[in-house]
């Protein structure tokens, strides 16, 4: 089989709401809306959002200078998500031919501060959803709601509980995001996470993107995640290699969002870690985590990259294709209907 011919059919288990809209979406709502914007230009304000590597920044740069303060804001509100998530998941499958997508999001993270009703602000990430699964029979999706590591106990039990009220409608897990904050302990959460499993809900958590590997083994130590978001900390230490392995955990790797965001030093390292994983049995997935905000960091993009870059070679990469699609948190398959209805 031709490696084209797998690139025909990709799973995207780790993208981000903020960071799957395009800029043009973004420019038309922002306009629709009457926000001002940093830039007036549109061009101008694709430049000052996009990351590159001529313009890379910390993961805690970006995220307090534009991810927080500029995608959230424009992404927030009934119309804003509606629109943003439907263009996310068509666009997806037209141009990348993904045909299994799982995005996710913090949903207080886009209802203006409380302004907007939560319950709608969920309703219309759910009719984004749905409206593309009508029109893209082929593609399969589902919506991953994220805790927040600055969050309050309080507010992230209220986000698991509307995990599993609107789980029939296609929440099909839970996350834990953002960079640490002093006081977060996954230990804290473990009752949480059993209710949520309790009631269906898969689980995934952001670790070993930036923290060290003693925040992955508190993590499957304490609540043990069906997959971690990164993770490329891991690849450093062999007695937790194993440990992944053993309990079958799929990492979530990020390979050019690492790199825009100095998460792994350069290309050798990225190189270094995906091999080493392979090596060890740790199974890993290909994904984008900012598809749209990362120059040329669309899924096909990224594949492409690792097969030019030799980090892994097309059989390599099949076998990682195919354990994104193992890994899924959705529950229907290929043959069935890709509604929750």
């Amino acid at each position: 089989m031709e490696i084209q011919d797998s690139l025909k059919h990709l799973p995207e288990l780790h993208a981000h709401i903020s960071s799957s809209i395009a800029p043009h979406v973004y420019w038309h709502i922002a306009n629709s809306e009457g926000y001002k914007l940093p830039k007036r230009d549109y061009h101008e304000f694709v430049d000052h959002v996009v990351l590159s590597p001529d313009r890379k920044m910390t993961l805690k740069e970006y995220l307090d200078n534009i991810y927080h303060p500029i995608l959230n804001k424009l992404s927030a509100g009934a119309l804003a998500l509606e629109k943003g998530v439907y263009e996310t998941f068509g666009g997806a499958y037209r141009s990348n031919n993904i045909t299994l997508y799982e995005l996710r999001g913090n949903p207080m993270k886009h209802n203006r501060e409380g302004q907007v009703d939560l319950d709608h602000a969920i309703m219309a990430m759910l009719r984004g959803m749905e409206r593309a699964l009508l029109e893209y029979p082929k593609l399969r999706a589902g919506l991953i709601f994220c805790l927040d590591r600055q969050f309050t106990f309080e507010q992230n039990q209220i986000i698991v509980e509307k995990a599993i009220k609107y789980k029939r409608r296609g929440v099909i897990g839970i996350d834990f995001s953002n960079y640490n904050k002093q006081g977060f302990h996954f230990k804290d959460y473990t009752a949480l996470v059993a209710k949520a499993r309790e009631n269906g809900l898969k689980v995934t958590a952001h670790s070993g993107e930036t923290d060290d590997t003693n925040d992955i083994w508190e993590c499957i130590e304490s609540i043990n995640p069906d997959r971690i978001g990164h993770g490329v900390k891991a690849a450093y230490d062999k007695k937790l290699m194993k440990e992944l392995a053993s309990r079958k955990i799929t990492l979530e790797v990020c390979p050019l969002s690492n790199l825009m965001t100095k998460a792994v030093k350069d290309d050798a390292a990225m190189e270094y870690i995906l091999k080493t994983f392979y090596d060890n049995g740790v199974q890993f997935s290909i994904n984008t985590d900012w598809p749209e905000t990362i120059e040329n960091g669309h899924l096909r993009d990224q594949y492409q990259y690792i097969l030019e870059k030799k980090m892994l070679n097309e059989d390599q990469i099949r076998q990682v294709i195919e354990w994104g699609f193992n890994a899924t948190f959705i529950p229907m398959k290929e043959k069935e209907s890709n509604l929750y209805l």
